[in-house]
């Protein structure tokens, strides 16, 4: 009997992918897992090593890629108690990954789910490098209903409710699933619903990948964007003292990072943080403004509906 399934979804997944398969099947634990790929028309060498690896593969045409329906859909081929998720681009820091994610679902039937620490690869930029000291702490942490009563505040509280690094419980997934109108964030509305249904939530350092991204400011804002138009379709309602005082205290932070260490990045850095601000504003304010200029502003324009 399968005991895990570890979902990927894939394209093109570089040079990093053959590595994470090699950690993924080093791994010490004690049950028996499965590795599931999910690929939406990779054109370098992605399948082949998967297949070398032993995965199971399923293939999908590009248009169909979905955040939501593609996980799902992972889910619903899987074979596992647990589902876990793992992005392509992350990597397993120590052979107990696997086994610190699945251990709180084994021991405490009330867990609906289990994310993982993520911290930045050695290479990335300052500004990176911060993102995730500040918003994937150290200690551990475990999230009740009483944390699913303000939506906005959980949004901006629990950016580590990831799915590049969580496991789930399979039912809890068969009772909610991910739901399939939302542009992104389907890990955060996954984790809020489920504690607004009883179950608890563990953030687990100690399962930690390494993980991150070099966005040059385009492609900060336009993620950024993307996750406004999630806090809308979320959130609903969330005022925006939320977001200025939250981004005033991890500005100033971020600056005091800097101060600190790499100063010469500073000038790049309030840029750099001016395009995500903005960013989140105008997505969070994306009904308002032309369907033809949201397309350009976003990464996922085509997914959202007005």
């Amino acid at each position: 009997m399968v005991d895990v399934s570890i979902i990927i979804l894939t394209k093109n997944a570089g040079k990093r992918f053959e590595e994470l398969m090699r950690r993924i099947h080093s791994q010490k634990f004690a049950g028996m897992f499965e590795v599931l790929v999910i690929d939406s028309g990779s054109r370098d060498p992605t399948l082949d090593i998967a297949e070398k690896h032993g995965a199971r593969i399923f293939k999908i045409k590009p248009q169909e890629f979905h955040h939501s329906r593609t996980r799902n859909l992972g889910a619903a081929l899987a074979q596992g108690r647990f589902l876990t998720y793992i992005t392509q681009d992350a990597l397993p820091v120590n052979d107990r990954w696997l086994e610190s994610l699945i251990t709180p679902l084994e021991n405490d039937g009330k867990v609906a789910a289990v994310y993982g620490r993520q911290v930045a690869y050695p290479d990335a930029k300052p500004m990176e490098k911060f993102f995730y000291n500040y918003f994937y702490p150290k200690e551990r942490k475990i999230l009740t209903y009483k944390d699913a009563e303000d939506p906005g505040k959980f949004y901006l509280e629990n950016v580590f409710t990831s799915d590049v690094n969580s496991a789930i419980r399979r039912e809890v997934w068969e009772e909610i699933g991910f739901r399939e109108d939302l542009i992104m964030a389907e890990d955060k509305d996954f984790a809020l619903r489920a504690l607004k249904k009883g179950w608890n939530i563990v953030y687990e350092p100690r399962a930690c990948v390494y993980h991150s991204h070099n966005y040059s400011v385009i492609s900060a804002f336009k993620r950024r964007f993307d996750d406004g138009v999630a806090m809308k379709q979320i959130c609903q309602n969330m005022k925006n003292n939320y977001i200025i005082t939250r981004g005033k205290d991890y500005f100033i932070n971020e600056i005091k990072f800097l101060i600190k260490e790499h100063r010469k990045w500073i000038p790049y850095a309030i840029l750099y943080n001016l395009a995500r601000y903005l960013g989140i504003i105008l997505g969070k304010n994306y009904e308002y403004i032309p369907r033809m200029l949201v397309k350009k502003l976003s990464r996922y324009g085509n997914s959202i509906s007005n």
